[in-house]
């Protein structure tokens, strides 16, 4: 079993709201649930004009991969470098599933052939749902869900990605803080075992354990929607289940006024004792001392036994064993070696840093400085 290095990550929310495993399908076990929220003043840098959502279509020269790749682009944000920054990591999100599908169909394909039995192409579809452009309630708040849905030979589990941010002068993260008030996760707790206990046919209440930080959730026509990944919490019949909470008619939500931790130069200094080499003398710093110390969140991702990192609206991944690296728009490129941990550590090629973060990266005899 492959060893969970929890130490050597500290766990953050990320930059955008990411739920994997949730179907965007409207199950039939959704509820309605009133929520008090505390009323906050907003901002005249705060707009009310609606996104407009462009895409990208994503093809596979692969003949053992079927695809139906359809990317949401966003326009029309006050705040473009946030915008950009976002659309980079829906972006880089399909770029990430299309790789790792097209090397899982690959591998079927030969194991079918020298087995001798017929191969049944897999198949990706990746599509999408503005769920609120921002010009409805709450105002200036857009939600979308980008569902991912492999499937091999027939059967397949969907993924859902949760977009929810403020289109303001310098836009933000929109919470179910910001939406439910500091006891959301009281609130939201009490609604779905209430819901269970109406319907105990469809659920398993022993396998909910309450929501956390990190909860997926969409904005909806004045409603919260808490949304939970199918089989989690309820048996297939019930599809994914929906949980509808009901926004107070005063709500509003105060835009930042000062940016985003991180968006002036910071500097990580590496002493020599921090930096490992591999056995083909390609220099190794440490993951989490780097990116935290540019700013950035990292979260552990033991499915992937990776890494993400994000800062805002930035993302991306490394894992472990995978000389395979992206960022934004760019494809997957190999930097001469694949992520290790050692004694506990993830470390990462020195090119990752300045090729992938696009940092500035100096090395002498003193050790390796950083500057973004």
């Amino acid at each position: 079993m492959k060893k969970n290095p929890w130490n050597m990550l500290k766990i953050g929310v990320v930059g955008c709201a990411v739920l994997v495993g949730v179907s965007a399908s409207v199950g039939p076990v959704a509820s309605i649930v009133s929520a008090a929220a505390a009323v906050v003043a907003v901002s005249t840098t705060t707009s009310s004009v609606p996104v407009v959502v462009k895409e990208v279509v994503l093809t596979s020269k692969s003949k053992d991969l079927t695809t139906n790749i359809k990317v949401p682009q966003l326009s029309g944000m006050l705040d473009t470098k946030y915008q950009d920054e976002l659309n980079n990591t829906i972006l880089a999100h399909a770029n990430e599933d299309l790789v790792s599908w097209e090397k899982q169909a690959a591998e079927a394909a030969a194991a079918a052939k020298d087995k001798g039995y017929t191969y049944r192409p897999y198949g990706l579809t990746i599509v999408y749902t503005l769920k609120s452009d921002g010009s409805g309630y709450p105002s200036g708040v857009v939600s979308l869900t980008v569902t991912s849905y492999g499937e091999t030979g027939g059967t397949g589990m969907p993924k859902v990605d949760t977009y929810n941010v403020l289109n303001a002068g310098i836009a933000q993260r929109v919470t179910l803080q910001d939406l439910l008030g500091a006891d959301y996760k009281a609130t939201v707790n009490a609604g779905v075992i209430a819901k269970m206990k109406e319907e105990p046919q469809y659920f398993f209440p022993d396998q909910f354990k309450g929501i956390d930080s990190d909860q997926g959730f969409f904005v909806e026509k004045g409603v919260a929607v808490v949304v939970f990944p199918k089989y989690a919490i309820a048996a297939g019949v019930a599809g994914s289940p929906e949980f509808r909470f009901t926004l107070p008619s005063n709500l509003t939500i105060q835009p930042n006024t000062t940016p985003l931790p991180g968006t002036d130069k910071v500097k990580v200094e590496l002493s020599t004792s921090d930096v490992e080499q591999n056995a083909d003398g390609v220099s190794l710093v440490p993951f989490r001392k780097v990116a935290e110390g540019l700013g950035y969140t990292v979260k552990w991702n033991q499915a992937t036994y990776g890494a993400e990192l994000s800062k805002g609206a930035q993302w991306t991944s490394v894992s472990v064993g995978k000389d395979s690296y992206f960022y934004a728009k760019m494809a997957p490129v190999a930097l001469g070696a694949a992520p290790v941990i050692l004694n506990d550590t993830l470390f990462v090629p020195t090119k990752f840093v300045s090729d992938i973060l696009k940092a500035e990266v100096t090395i002498d005899s003193k050790g390796i400085h950083i500057v973004q």
